[in-house]
């Protein structure tokens, strides 16, 4: 005979915490759904007649100060209804809710794809873009629209926190134990370990020298949706010096030729 009382009500008092906890991601993803909506609908109307105004459509606007104003109000709005879609995706993977679609991608195609839309934020900024891809690399299991948010959230920060001058390496690899793996290289600003942990973090950015702006959603997003996607996520970095990040599909992910 053994006394269970106490084990019994150690499991009880677990499973009511997970229950409530439960219970509380539930309500902030329906909290967040709610209010997402109602900031998108007056948010797209000001993008929209922003837009209006800039075209000049019903005329020209006659003051070169107002077309600055009007160009400010449209990259505000778009910049606010960038981290509503960030923090609604971002509630939806914690509560285990984001509906991902996978099929077999083109991992090489998806990364071109993505350089060639990165390349004109790389020009503003002189930072070059280099790209070094594997031939014949095999498909891999994956949610595609995941997967180009996964790649261009990367190389956008690549170049955003470098210098002019720099580079950008991006390229795909099989590894001798399968794996099937994206990496991203900077010769950038680079990041302490305790910066890398800042920089998970939702909501905080990691200070600089160099006022970047930022939701400081983008890192832990893109980490969420990594993981969502069954592949694991590693940042080696060092201060001046640059910042290596590799995306690793496991060979249960990657398909056979």
């Amino acid at each position: 005979m053994r006394d269970m009382t106490a084990w019994k009500k150690a499991e009880q008092e677990l499973k009511e915490a997970r229950r409530t906890a439960e219970q509380a991601s539930a309500l902030k993803s329906d909290f967040l759904a709610k209010v997402s909506h109602e900031i998108r609908t007056p948010l797209n109307a000001i993008i929209g007649f922003a837009e209006v105004i800039m075209e000049e459509r019903f005329g020209p606007i006659g003051n070169e100060r107002y077309k600055e104003y009007v160009t400010d109000i449209h990259t505000s709005g778009a910049h606010v209804m960038s981290l509503v879609n960030d923090l609604l995706d971002l509630s939806k993977i914690e509560a285990g809710k984001l509906e991902l679609n996978f099929n077999a991608v083109d991992a090489n195609r998806i990364v071109s794809e993505c350089v060639s839309l990165i390349q004109p934020q790389a020009a503003r900024e002189r930072v070059i873009v280099r790209q070094s891809l594997a031939p014949r690399l095999p498909n891999i299991v994956a949610d595609e629209r995941a997967l180009r948010q996964i790649v261009l959230n990367l190389l956008s920060n690549a170049v955003k926190f470098n210098e002019e001058g720099g580079q950008v390496i991006v390229s795909t690899a099989l590894t001798d134990a399968g794996h099937a793996v994206i990496r991203i290289k900077d010769t950038g600003i680079g990041m302490s370990e305790a910066d890398i942990e800042t920089a998970l973090e939702p909501f905080r950015q990691v200070a600089t020298s160099r006022a970047k702006g930022g939701t400081g959603l983008g890192l832990p997003l893109t980490k969420a949706l990594i993981e969502a996607n069954r592949a694991s996520f590693s940042i080696k970095s060092k201060k001046a010096e640059g910042t290596l990040v590799e995306v690793a599909f496991p060979p249960t992910r990657v398909l056979a030729e």
